[in-house]
């Protein structure tokens, strides 16, 4: 990728051409929807280290060859049903003003004294689905969905996409050091 010249002097500065060219820092995820493979592979892992742990094996005992294979194929399974989703960065003023729209909810706890009370408080799991709705890029979600496949999937297989908005939001608020070329010893630029 060729960098344009946007003008050897301030006054020949082309700002818009410039900015055109930028975009914001994104990073793509991936989530598996059929998380309920998972015992099954738990349970093929104990049973290639108990195979391979066994000496003298019964005549009708699975080998630890056979069940790695079928470990491999739950494997695939799982592989299979997982789906890319990209996010970009969202900016301080974006998240402020999702964060604004999402109305409070009334949290009961106990004071010191035992007393039940009550607060109003924002909504932080409505908070983070609004921010992963906005922040996603490719495919685009509404919040609805976003809700519908936490709930769907639960919050471990669908952490990957809040702690990346996390991740970009802090990588946003820094400035990225600039990388050099492989084999580089300085950090001249010329």
């Amino acid at each position: 990728m060729a960098v344009e010249n946007f003008g050897d002097t301030p006054e020949e500065f082309d700002f818009d051409s410039w900015l055109d060219q930028g975009g914001r820092a994104q990073r793509t995820v991936t989530v598996y929807s059929n998380w309920t493979l998972m015992d099954e592979l738990a349970r093929l892992e104990k049973a290639i280290e108990t195979s391979e742990q066994d000496e003298d094996p019964a005549m009708d005992e699975v080998g630890a060859e056979e069940l790695r294979e079928q470990y491999e194929g739950i494997l695939a399974e799982l592989e299979a049903s997982g789906k890319q989703f990209t996010l970009r960065s969202l900016t301080n003023e974006e998240v402020a003003l999702i964060s604004a729209g999402i109305p409070d909810i009334e949290q009961t706890f106990r004071d010191q004294h035992g007393k039940e009370q009550a607060r109003w408080k924002p909504d932080r799991v409505a908070v983070g689905d609004a921010l992963v709705a906005e922040a996603l890029v490719s495919p685009t979600l509404t919040r609805d969905q976003v809700r519908a496949m936490r709930v769907k999937l639960g919050d471990g297989p669908t952490l990957v996409l809040y702690q990346t908005v996390g991740e970009l939001r802090e990588a946003g608020q820094a400035m990225p050091s600039i990388p050099t070329s492989p084999g580089r010893s300085d950090d001249s630029r010329d």
